[in-house]
């Protein structure tokens, strides 16, 4: 075959699949060319607790640096089960834990696991796009069901119409990223019904379940009755310790597919980096609870530099209940605008980068119109940015 017959790498890729690069990574390029403030990429820039640190340095002069097992060192699993059944109250064991790489890692698993060509999922919009977009990738289908702002309130008949058609899993993120909805436990056991009366199982991701603020509390569905099976919980601790980069999540998982999820974990991943798994469980085990009482109270004061910073620009902020993101209404200032175009306003006269709502709103939604409206501010970010950030934001 001469070189003009023959094919390009790029030919063979896996038709079907959008291979284009998300907005967000278009945008951090674009604000890191004019040494601007990132408010939209959600990468915590707090500082790692020292005893995490000193763990993990330790961990490696041990010589805890090969492959551990795949579903996870033994000291994380422990600590993870007792934190989940004392302050979660998941009726769980180490049986039920596999150690994953990151969150993210522990939803690949899950989809690779369960999801094929045709199969239906369930996310509430606005969304978390991974959670969408790793399921198109497996070729499943995805279903959507409005929450309406400011509170984020759920259309319990919309769920209900979703759930009668006997998707795979219904999809929750509490607090959620990017609405910062926290699900309370009333909604969670209406949820939690109609997955009973539904035969359908729940995954929830509860990254952010030590950020929740004004009287708001996270609840865990699998700690709801007859919710335990019925249920995988995934989280990590990238963001309450400030470790994004060291990959380390968890999957409480019911233990008829234990075996089944650990097998896709060892062939995708192999493990979590080991060093890091013994400074995860060092933290989890030794940090007191006053290090997440101060966590969220820094959070909170975080929270109200953004609200105050966007308010002052002229946009309109919902206030979340958790998490460390916070949308923004543009219509107000920007009429007839779209997100996208919003955000290169931003960049160009502020200097500051957000998200458009198209990455968090998919073609198939409901609330579709809000993709003009909204744009994600994260605050995961020391106080003196976030100031600057308000600073440079006035002359929006």
């Amino acid at each position: 075959m001469s070189q003009s017959q023959s094919k390009s790498l790029s030919s063979l890729a896996l038709g079907g699949i959008d291979f284009t690069p998300s907005a967000l990574r278009e945008i951090t390029i674009k604000i890191d060319k004019v040494g601007g403030i990132n408010l939209g990429q959600g990468v915590c820039q707090m500082p790692v607790p020292e005893l995490v640190l000193k763990a993990a340095r330790d961990a490696i002069a041990k010589g805890f640096n090969r492959y551990s097992p795949a579903h996870g060192i033994e000291p994380l699993r422990e600590v993870l089960a007792t934190r989940l059944s004392n302050v979660n109250s998941i009726p769980c064991t180490t049986e039920n834990i596999i150690i994953t790489t990151g969150s993210s890692g522990a939803y690949e698993t899950l989809c690779s696991t369960f999801l094929g060509p045709d199969d239906e999922i369930v996310l509430f919009s606005p969304f978390y796009p991974y959670h969408r977009n790793v399921a198109l990738r497996k070729g499943a289908k995805v279903k959507t069901v409005h929450l309406s702002p400011p509170d984020w309130s759920i259309d319990f008949e919309e769920l209900e119409k979703a759930l009668s058609g006997k998707p795979k899993f219904l999809m929750i993120c509490t607090p959620s990223n990017p609405t910062g909805k926290v699900f309370s436990k009333k909604e969670l056991t209406q949820i939690g019904e109609l997955c009973n009366k539904y035969d359908v199982f729940c995954v929830t991701d509860e990254v952010y379940e030590y950020m929740t603020y004004d009287g708001h509390r996270h609840v865990s569905m699998a700690s709801l009755p007859r919710m335990f099976n019925r249920t995988v919980t995934m989280g990590s601790y990238s963001k309450t310790f400030s470790i994004t980069g060291w990959r380390v999540g968890y999957m409480c998982v019911p233990e008829d597919a234990i075996a089944k999820m650990n097998c896709i974990n060892d062939q995708i991943y192999v493990c979590s980096p080991t060093p890091f798994q013994h400074a995860v469980a060092a933290g989890i085990e030794q940090l007191e609870a006053e290090f997440y009482t101060k966590l969220k109270e820094s959070y909170l004061v975080k929270r109200n530099l953004m609200q105050e910073a966007l308010t002052n620009a002229g946009l309109e902020p919902i206030i979340p209940q958790g998490a460390y993101y916070m949308l923004a209404d543009t219509s107000g200032k920007f009429p007839g605008i779209a997100s996208e175009q919003v955000v290169e306003l931003l960049i160009e006269k502020t200097a500051v980068a957000a998200i458009p709502a198209s990455e968090f709103i998919g073609p198939e939604a409901k609330n579709n119109g809000q993709k003009s409206r909204f744009l994600r501010f994260s605050y995961s970010l020391p106080d003196e940015t976030l100031i600057q950030a308000a600073t440079q934001l006035c002359k929006l």
